[in-house]
């Protein structure tokens, strides 16, 4: 395993942090390498990415191929996720090794009082000795472009240390939202096959976002205002100021005032953008294009870069892999 740290997010990817094995310290060796400190969990102990750490995550086995991650990862649906994700990984990426695989181990960051995510058990590490910490483009292109493509069925709520800003874990996945977050049985419901709980969308493939929203979703919508000429802070916030812009271009464009962001609303506001634009609305592709899994630089230029993303979430989606964001394209990256 390697060094967790303290990581900030930016508008271009959510960074939850990196870890480390623990060396020379007096605990409980575990299969893979791993070693779990003795000492016994603080009662609201939780791991970086927000989940509760320690006893009260005791790990169910996962294995997948001929590879166990030792001991194994949180029951539920954090492990029919990480099992999606392991398995494709052994089918399309290349071929997980027994003993090279790890998953749960509660201790702390080191040198920290903040737990690894692996201590709630929400952190994998696949065929770690040939992936190093630290080590950069251990994987080809063609394997990148497939771990990419797993992400973005992920809807965001993976992340991959190849991603990372600084420092690089190729080995590393891990969960990267809160245990309230929504998606979490929306996807594993979906990965798993079961119906999935009440969506989002109003019935027409298209959120219904609003006062009181947050997050990647109305970080879009402003940015799709500024394309239309309004002038707006962009903060995932939607509060008064959003609503009101929200309606003023409702009212422009025959709609009803309401303040509501719903299907005809998400229609009047997106922007057909393709490689070669510019401006608000590819930057609110690309920063929705990063909340579904993908790292890009959210810089307002539809460059090469930009267009492979867009491809790679198309073809997740089951979506033409034309590289254009149109209607379609922005409905599954906002929905």
């Amino acid at each position: 395993m390697c060094h967790d740290h303290h990581a900030t997010t930016d508008d271009a990817s959510h960074t939850l942090g990196r870890r480390t094995l623990l060396r020379g310290v007096s605990g409980l060796v575990l299969g893979g390498g791993l070693v779990a400190a003795t000492a016994t969990p603080a009662a609201a102990a939780v791991s970086q990415n927000g989940w509760s750490a320690g006893s009260s995550v005791p790990p169910t086995q996962l294995a997948v191929g001929a590879a166990e991650f030792a001991p194994g990862v949180r029951s539920g649906n954090v492990h029919t996720i990480l099992g999606y994700v392991a398995g494709r990984f052994n089918s399309e990426v290349e071929t997980l090794v027994r003993g090279w695989c790890w998953g749960y181990a509660y201790r702390p960051i080191s040198g920290s009082t903040i737990y690894s995510n692996h201590a709630s058990g929400t952190a994998i590490d696949c065929n770690a000795p040939d992936h190093p910490l630290g080590v950069a483009n251990t994987f080809t292109a063609a394997q990148v472009a497939s771990i990419r493509a797993i992400l973005a069925a992920c809807d965001g709520v993976i992340r991959w240390g190849g991603h990372y800003s600084g420092r690089k874990d190729d080995m590393h996945f891990e969960i990267n939202v809160g245990p309230g977050s929504a998606v979490v049985p929306v996807l594993a419901a979906k990965l798993g096959g079961a119906a999935p709980p009440p969506p989002p969308p109003s019935g027409s493939g298209w959120p219904v976002v609003r006062r009181g929203n947050s997050g990647y979703r109305v970080t879009t919508i402003q940015r799709l205002l500024r394309q239309h000429g309004c002038t707006l802070t962009v903060d995932g916030d939607y509060g008064p100021a959003t609503e009101s812009a929200v309606g003023a271009f409702q009212a422009s464009r025959g709609l009803a005032s309401d303040g509501i962001v719903g299907a005809n609303t998400w229609v009047a506001l997106v922007v057909t953008v393709r490689q070669g634009s510019q401006g608000e609305a590819v930057r609110g592709a690309q920063s929705a294009l990063n909340a579904k899994g993908s790292s890009l630089t959210a810089d307002g230029v539809f460059g090469s870069g930009t267009h492979d993303a867009v491809t790679v979430f198309q073809q997740a989606r089951g979506l033409a892999a034309d590289g254009i964001v149109g209607d379609k394209t922005w409905s599954a990256l906002v929905v």
